[in-house]
């Protein structure tokens, strides 16, 4: 009945339903769904772990390890008797990411699986999607499977970074993408968001846009702000006094949750302050969009220009590209060079955006 066990396992593992880092059903749910006793089932788990298949941490659970599929399949000994060597145990980077669901987060993830398999490492990914519970779940469950080195894109709140503080406990080099902590010295990797609002004011001004709206979520984390320092220092740069500058916080529960109660609420904005600007900067995409099809629905866009953080998929809307793969390619050379040279890895490292007109 254990063999029966293991089979079932590898088979999951080979179809893909069970992937590196994946939790496997723990002793007792096991033991409920092949109707075997507890002992059948860690006999199951221990000898899995004795092939390098899965990883088991006390406490924790057991984990896949991350072989290959057809690798599983492998018997010790081949058709002619001797004995074959065991496939070795990976070795594995783990990745925590807020969401796969922006064409920022996926270009991101991208760059950093091709730039980890260039290496020979293994990626292993938690979402923790904007919660900082399964956050922290997450990278225990990392630290569970015995990773090599940890990139972390936390959710980032300023009052929230329990996970920011457990990650400098881990006894591996750890990386932050697109947020960093002055007060903590962990090393970070981000796009130049001062350089990138500098860049959307000055095209504005350039357009002949003196009078600008500012829409922007709360200065929550390090992008937000960075950004809103940006766009502080431009305006004074420009000579623009703090009278044209009409300035709309929407808070982010607001266009997360609920789209519509968003496009409503920035709608009566537009309608009540539209005549006082023409230019328009949004911190974050998705306002970015909101407000540009409020704009079109009421028929005020009119002598109006928007630019963005990110591609809107907007033709009319300029907007500031991320390089995402130079930022996933330093986050990995940095780890690397923690891993494998032992460097200490310290400071915060930009990457340069560029503006992109419209179509």
């Amino acid at each position: 009945m254990y063999k029966q066990i293991q089979a079932a396992i590898k088979n999951q593992i080979s179809l893909g339903n069970l992937r590196p880092g994946d939790r496997i059903p723990s002793e007792i749910d096991l033991a409920a769904q092949f109707h075997v006793s507890l002992m059948t089932t860690k006999n199951a788990l221990a000898g899995l772990a004795e092939e390098g298949i899965v990883v088991r941490s006390k406490g924790k659970g057991t984990f896949v390890a991350g072989q290959a599929p057809y690798k599983l399949f492998f018997s010790e000994e081949s058709s002619n008797g001797k004995k074959r060597q065991l496939p070795m145990k990976p070795q594995l980077i783990g990745m925590i990411i807020p969401s796969m669901r922006t064409k920022v987060e996926q270009r991101l993830l991208d760059a950093i699986e091709k730039a980890v398999d260039g290496f020979g490492y293994t990626l292993v990914i938690r979402v923790s999607r904007g919660s900082a519970v399964k956050e922290l779940q997450s990278l225990e469950d990392l630290g569970a499977l015995g990773i090599s080195g940890l990139i972390l894109f936390s959710i980032g709140a300023q009052h929230e970074r329990r996970t920011v503080i457990r990650a400098e406990e881990l006894e591996c080099p750890v990386v932050l993408i697109d947020r960093y902590y002055t007060d903590l010295p962990l090393v970070s990797v981000s796009s130049n968001n001062q350089a990138g609002a500098r860049q959307a004011v000055a095209y504005l001004v350039r357009r002949g846009h003196h009078r600008l709206a500012l829409l922007t979520p709360p200065t929550e984390h390090s992008v937000m702000a960075d950004r809103l320092a940006g766009f502080d220092n431009a305006v004074i740069e420009h000579g623009i006094v703090e009278s044209s500058i009409l300035r709309f916080t929407v808070p982010y529960e607001v266009f997360n949750v609920s789209r519509k109660e968003g496009a409503e609420r920035i709608e009566h904005w537009m309608r009540e302050r539209h005549a006082e600007f023409s230019g328009l900067i949004a911190t974050d995409v998705e306002l970015a969009r909101l407000a540009y099809h409020a704009l079109k629905r009421m028929d005020l866009m009119s002598g109006k220009q928007l630019v963005t953080f990110d591609d809107p998929e907007i033709p009319e809307v300029a907007y500031i590209r991320q390089n995402e793969t130079a930022i996933g390619g330093k986050a990995v050379k940095l780890l690397m060079n923690g891993i494998l040279r032992g460097e200490q890895l310290q400071g915060r490292h930009v990457v340069p955006t560029r503006l992109v007109f419209p179509s």
